[in-house]
């Protein structure tokens, strides 16, 4: 009997050994698997966002939808929507709950990187489809008006993401991102120039790819030097020793004039 409880108990540790991390690592919080900071209580007004895409001629062409934070049923709808096009339902691992905003803009960094070189942490990512092709990525926003929207990392982290997967797309078709929102998006991410057609809480984009790839290349936030001061550094350096190899070559070539002109003159002289 003693061998029997002692046989169970350790199986019972083996099995929490090996299984418990994918219970924890699968954890996303919330209910029902959901983090409350993604959430978005939108009631979807669909009369505007076929509004919205009325406009589109190539619509009919699409490839594939790419949707983000959307409900089952939401995806659904989309597929009534754009019957044509393959639709991508996209995953996104949530920020960790100990990155804030005042985390991705303090209010002060070592900008001359006496004691450390601050860095922005990483943010989970969009694993980017291979097929099919992208040619509109819808995501819903939260919206929490009774908190600081303006300041809301998970807010913040799906424009950014959707950005980034649009900035993914090769070749030179256009792609447009539909953001589905109560609140203004990110006007330096997706520009008002950008903007070709907004009604309620629709707001559809058709972003300078090029542009969005540059302004990616950038810090999330304040939380970084755009240029570090080692590198701007470096930058300087190589411009002086640049700045000297001409300097040598000019004062070369003018060595070499005026002893062309010293020769002239002795020849004239002896003349």
């Amino acid at each position: 009997m003693i061998y029997s409880v002692t046989y169970f108990l350790f199986l019972t540790r083996l099995f929490f050994f090996f299984f418990r991390p994918t219970f924890i690592n699968g954890w996303r919080g919330g209910f029902g698997g959901i983090d409350s900071r993604y959430a978005s209580f939108l009631n979807i007004e669909w009369d505007q966002i076929s509004n919205v895409l009325e406009n589109l001629k190539d619509k009919d062409t699409y490839q594939g939808v790419g949707l983000l934070n959307f409900n089952d049923s939401e995806n659904d709808h989309w597929k009534e929507l754009i019957p044509e096009a393959e639709h991508v339902i996209l995953s996104l691992d949530y920020v960790s709950s100990n990155i804030t905003w005042e985390v991705l803009y303090p209010e002060w960094i070592d900008e001359e990187e006496e004691y450390e070189f601050p860095t922005c942490p990483a943010l989970p990512r969009i694993q980017v489809p291979g097929k099919p092709r992208l040619d509109l990525i819808a995501v819903k926003l939260p919206c929490h008006k009774s908190g600081r929207w303006s300041r809301d990392v998970a807010r913040l982290h799906l424009q950014i993401e959707a950005a980034r997967l649009a900035a993914s797309s090769k070749g030179y078709h256009p792609v447009r991102v539909l953001l589905v929102t109560d609140c203004l998006p990110i006007p330096n991410l997706f520009t008002c120039k950008d903007l070709i057609q907004h009604e309620g809480s629709a707001w559809l984009y058709e972003p300078n790819l090029n542009r969005l790839r540059d302004k990616l290349q950038l810090p999330i936030g304040s939380c970084e030097l755009a240029v570090p001061m080692k590198a701007k550094g470096q930058v300087q350096i190589n411009l002086f020793l640049m700045l000297c190899s001409h300097f040598v070559l000019a004062f070369h070539l003018i060595s070499l004039s005026l002893d062309h002109v010293s020769i002239l003159f002795f020849k004239q002289q002896s003349v």
